[in-house]
């Protein structure tokens, strides 16, 4: 049985998903805000990923160091921000890297292939690093995705405008508020989400057979 949280806690990537629309169940990430629950296993190869992705992270932070710039890596650049209701934004930017010359930017490194929501990932880092990071503190980052299939994409300091600030706090706020907020189950983000059927009887489990007979239609 799930165990209600003191106060709401949001994990960067649970919102970054809903604000690039690569998942719509706003209900899950709610209910992460708000509760501990015992997760679904998951045949998901974390040590896999976590070497991958350090290895990664590692390679990318010795190449911006010998450029001579200042690197912070992974826990370093760990965050908890605490907004006026009381909800913590938490997450881990991958690398923040201060050039000679002052230039602030924030990389993050991705093993698998792009998604809409790392660009959001990394804004929100963004907007949230020169509140929480001694050395982003009154500076502008600009922001950086390095995939391992060598591309490499730039998110301009601009891309921080009224929009965005304002769905990424209306996102906070319908995520931490009190209103459980809609559920969205279906065959293709039930089966990634971690939250048992026993706490979410909606969970689709398995997508329902084609129809293929009763029409014309081709």
């Amino acid at each position: 049985m799930a165990t209600p949280r003191e106060a709401p806690y949001v994990w960067v990537t649970w919102i970054t998903k809903l604000l690039s629309a690569d998942s719509h169940c706003l209900w899950a990430a709610w209910f992460r805000a708000h509760n501990q629950y015992e997760k679904i296993p998951s045949d998901f190869d974390q040590a896999r990923y976590s070497s991958e992705h350090g290895a990664m992270v590692q390679e990318c932070a010795d190449a911006l160091t010998a450029e001579g710039r200042g690197v912070y890596i992974e826990d370093q650049n760990a965050f908890r921000l605490e907004g006026k209701n009381g909800a913590t934004l938490g997450g881990k930017p991958g690398i923040v890297a201060i050039s000679r010359e002052g230039g602030l930017k924030v990389i993050d490194c991705k093993t698998g292939k792009p998604r809409s929501s790392d660009q959001f990932q990394v804004l929100v880092y963004m907007l949230v690093l020169p509140h929480t990071h001694f050395a982003c503190k009154e500076r502008t980052p600009e922001g950086e995705l390095r995939y391992r299939s060598g591309q490499v994409l730039s998110i301009p300091a601009a891309k921080i405008d009224d929009k965005v600030r304002k769905q990424f706090r209306d996102m906070m706020e319908r995520v931490s508020g009190d209103p459980p907020a809609r559920k969205v189950p279906s065959p293709g983000e039930c089966r990634y989400c971690d939250i048992p059927k026993s706490e979410c009887p909606e969970r689709v489990e398995a997508a329902a057979p084609p129809t293929r007979a009763g029409h014309d239609l081709f």
